[in-house]
């Protein structure tokens, strides 16, 4: 059994002579990678002693249960010797893997495919323990960047046993350490984390010392070599001065050491020419990191402290404040009013700031240049880094810089003295590490990991996969303390990239049990109120790209295109919703945008095949709201069949189950009295996701018709403003019906709302009052009219619109009933109390959307999460007692 060599202050397993094998035994068995960690073949059933795969990941977890038992059994005494190379011994190594077939693809775990070959001198071979994620790894596979050719091999962080050491010798790294690394030369598939064995060089891994848990090593290279690269060439920062610290190199006077000829040509101007001599920074100068509780945020101030520097740190000081003031930030500003932070920045360096660092995106890096001292009497220039993006301009005085990443894995001086240092540091215990949130599975289970990312659902940790077994089972291995969120990755060009500024989107949105918002798309013109006051909402393409860009990365999580086919009540002109929900997804990356079906002009075979191919188009964002009409005209105009209301929902209903079945079944055949079909088969049928088994299918209506259409086929039943009592009754009675159709809780409910949010309350009702009184009164009354045909046709006369008054109908869908008009205080209360009913999803609309959906993102979603964090929203009896007057029917 390999045992724990401990005459340095790093974990390393010594190789087993025996290779597993008893001294009994005469006969030399064909040996699997199991023989490295003293297993025999024959295990598990192995009797033929061939490789075998028992179990997912079954080479990893012999491996990490060596290393368990290492570190329980105790440390053997002695040194590090030369041993016979026993893997060179193995016959016919193979091993797990994970490879992307395409675009838009979940990874394939793929078993029994080659070890990759070692070819420099200096290259080494690791068998991964733990793997660090990366939204790279997500986004690359999803919008085929990052991946010359496929099948490809992705991932970027790692930790694991070396279990073949360099042919250069001596060398710092030898067989049985463990270590970690980031795999910086992306396009060299043999050095991609999502193989059970990872080649890379001895130079670009770091040793793992005894105070250091394995996982905490898989989380941390990325942004170590990010954040010491970036200050150490670009800025110039030399950290040989550090008192508190072992001191490190100075990488700038390292770098221009070089044979320029030997620097890949793309970074060749960053190093040598990025920043002069005089420039550099001098201990008590200011730097400023923006998106300062990212992991390369963290990992950068405690750097550039170690360095003698003043660090102000722009960040959600609610979330990460405390943990930035451990760690030595000078001044923290929150992030959340950049004009105010630019202002504070100025402020306390004295106008006199020269060097900053971002960490977040191509906005916030034009925040931080504004921030920059421009011009100074010595004639000094500023410098600003970006590790997303950076302004297409630089302002005078300023010096941008991209981070010259490629010298990592390019020069092997650098990348010794980088990762030397780095092992220093932590032995020293010198820097605090990232926090972990552990993903079970191995291989297998990185695709559900990634979904994770893609969702938003992990804020303020770095996900970390084991490979193998738990390498912290019984050991005294210290736990994680450090909470910081990375979201760094790197991205085709060879830069980081945090994923186009999506932070505050997966921050925001990260509590699986939130409710979530959606807004209107303005896609015909008139804005969403008929009335003639003046609003700063436009209907063109353009426009709402704009809207949508600025709704997801505010926190918005989906958005409802509107069907009109006709002209008619301050609606003159309109775009087609499924086209132009289409152009809305190819501009965002988040957004789930539902797109508006009416029945009659709209057969179910044409839009299961419209959606089912945008669906992968946009990597499942795409949903259907199906409307039954009420527009008597849109019908008649065309051609089509105008039905009473019972038959226009009955119809709606079978148009419904027809997408499901067209959507889910292999040969799908219906006969109804609207739709017939008959081993009918659609491919490709929508993608197949986590909690989604084809493209969710809102539907409206208030009348009884629609709650039995919400009860049987709908996943999401869409309500209008109303009472309180109209509220309950209405859930009260669909939930019902879904139980009758043994559905129960299989329908969720989403609500219209038209939000004004004013300082004031009065301010905000007087904004209400001017929508209602330069109501377009004939637009108004001849929408009154048409709204006949709706919920006052009904069986029941109780319906859709059947008891809004005029001054309701100004707005389409009673949204001034949903009472989101005041304070932001106010509409936040009032939210909760609107998910205590049972409302998941609240659909609002603003008469200026050029600014009222980042207000609405801004100021009130965060307060609705931080009421949701402390308990709100669940307990319907209590948020009646707060807020439920202002909801009572009067």
């Amino acid at each position: 059994m390999p045992s724990v060599v401990s005459s340095s202050p790093f974990l390393s397993l010594r190789p087993d002579h025996d290779c597993g094998r008893s001294k009994e035994q005469t006969a030399l068995p064909t040996r699997t990678f199991a023989s490295l960690n003293g297993i025999a073949n024959g295990v598990n059933g192995d009797t033929n002693g061939s490789h075998s795969h028992n179990g997912t990941n079954g080479h990893a977890n012999s491996h990490a249960n060596a290393l368990t038992n290492g570190l329980t059994n105790g440390h053997a005494n002695g040194t590090h010797a030369h041993q016979e190379d026993e893997f060179l011994k193995l016959e016919s190594p193979q091993q797990d893997l994970l490879l992307l077939h395409g675009p838009r693809q979940k990874y394939s775990l793929e078993r029994a495919k080659d070890i990759p070959e070692l070819r420099g001198d200096n290259e080494i071979l690791v068998q991964v323990l733990a793997i660090g994620l990366n939204p790279v790894d997500w986004k690359g596979a999803d919008y085929g960047f990052s991946q010359p050719s496929y099948p490809w091999i992705n991932g970027r962080d790692f930790a694991g046993i070396v279990v073949k050491a360099a042919r250069s010798q001596p060398s710092r790294v030898q067989q049985g350490d463990i270590v970690f690394g980031p795999s910086t030369d992306y396009r060299d598939v043999r050095k991609a984390a999502y193989q059970e064995y990872v080649v890379t060089t001895d130079y670009n891994v770091a040793r793992i010392p005894q105070n250091v848990n394995v996982k905490e090593g898989a989380a941390l290279g990325v942004a170590f070599v990010a954040a010491a690269v970036s200050l150490g060439v670009s800025f110039g920062l030399d950290f040989t001065t550090s008192r508190s610290a072992p001191a490190g190199p100075d990488f700038l006077k390292l770098v221009r050491q070089l044979n320029p000829r030997d620097v890949p040509e793309d970074v060749r101007d960053e190093c040598f020419n990025g920043i002069s001599t005089a420039e550099r920074p001098q201990p008590g100068e200011w730097l400023a990191i923006w998106g300062a509780n990212s992991t390369s945020g963290q990992i950068a101030l405690q750097l550039a402290k170690l360095a003698g520097l003043k660090v102000a740190c722009v960040a959600d000081l609610a979330k990460g404040g405390q943990r930035l003031a451990e760690l030595g930030a000078d001044f923290m500003v929150d992030k959340y009013d950049p004009k105010r932070a630019i202002e504070i920045l100025r402020a306390v360096t004295g106008n006199k700031l020269r060097f900053a660092f971002d960490c977040t995106g191509k906005e916030t890096a034009e925040y931080l240049e504004q921030a920059l001292q421009s011009s100074t009497s010595n004639g000094l220039n500023s410098h600003l880094l970006g590790l997303t993006g950076l302004p297409k301009q630089a302002a005078p005085g300023v010096v941008h810089h991209k981070m010259p990443i490629k010298l990592f894995h390019e020069a092997h001086d650098f990348g010794e003295s980088l990762m030397q240092w780095l092992e220093e540091l932590l032995v020293a215990k010198a820097l605090r590490l990232p926090e972990v949130d552990i993903a079970e599975g191995g291989l297998a289970g990185i695709n559900d990991a990634l979904d994770r990312l893609r969702s938003g659902t992990v804020s303020g940790k770095r996900i970390v996969v084991p490979v193998g077994k738990d390498t912290n089972s019984n050991n005294n291995t210290p736990q994680p303390q450090t909470p910081a969120a990375s979201t760094n990755s790197y991205g085709a060009d060879g830069h980081i990239h945090s994923g186009d500024d999506m932070t505050y989107h997966d921050r925001i949105n990260a509590d699986p049990d939130r409710l979530k918002f959606a807004y209107w798309v303005p896609n015909v013109s008139g804005g969403l109120v008929i009335s003639k006051i003046p609003q700063r909402t436009h209907w063109d393409l353009k426009s709402n790209v704009r809207y949508a860009k600025t709704a997801e990365r505010f926190g918005f999580e989906y958005a409802l295109s509107q069907i009109r086919f006709m002209a008619g009540y301050g609606a003159d002109n309109q775009h087609e919703p499924v086209s132009f929900s289409q152009a809305l997804l190819g501009a965002t990356e988040r957004l789930k945008v539902i797109a508006a079906l009416l029945p009659g002009p709209w057969n179910p075979a044409v839009a299961a095949k419209q959606i089912a191919s945008i669906d992968h188009y946009c990597d499942g964002r795409i949903a259907v709201n199906v409307v039954s009409g009420w527009f008597k005209a849109e019908f008649t105009s065309i051609g089509q069949w105008w039905l009473d209301h019972a038959e226009r929902y009955r119809r709606s209903r079978e148009f419904i189950a027809c997408l499901k079945g067209i959507w889910t079944e292999e040969k799908f055949s219906f006969a109804g009295d609207f739709y017939q079909f008959h081993d009918y088969t659609l491919k490709p049928k929508p993608l197949v996701l986590p909690g989604r088994p084809y493209p969710e299918i809102f539907q409206g209506g208030n009348s009884e018709d629609a709650k039995e259409n919400a009860a049987n086929v709908s996943d999401f039943y869409f309500m209008n403003g109303n009472t309180l009592e109209g509220f309950q009754e209405q859930i009260r009675d669909v939930k019902a019906k879904a139980t009758k159709a043994g559905r129960e809780g299989q329908v969720r409910f989403a609500l219209n709302g038209f939000v004004i949010c004013r300082d004031t309350e009065e301010e905000a009702f007087r904004v209400l009052q001017e929508i209602q009184g330069k109501a377009d009164v004939e637009a108004v009354e001849g929408f009154r009219q048409q709204v006949q045909n709706a919920g006052a046709a009904s069986k029941e006369k109780g319906g859709m619109w059947a008891n809004s008054k005029a001054e309701d109908l100004v707005q389409y869908n009673d949204g001034f009933k949903t009472k989101l008009i005041g304070t932001k205080e106010q509409i936040a209360e009032r939210i909760c109390l609107l998910k205590s009913l049972g409302v998941s999803i609240l659909l609002v609309a603003f008469l200026h959307y050029d600014e009222e959906i980042e207000q609405f993102g801004r100021e009130i979603l965060p307060l609705v999460r931080e009421l949701e964090k402390e308990g709100r929203g669940k307990d319907e009896a209590f948020e009646i007692g707060l807020t439920g007057e202002v909801y009572r029917k009067k």
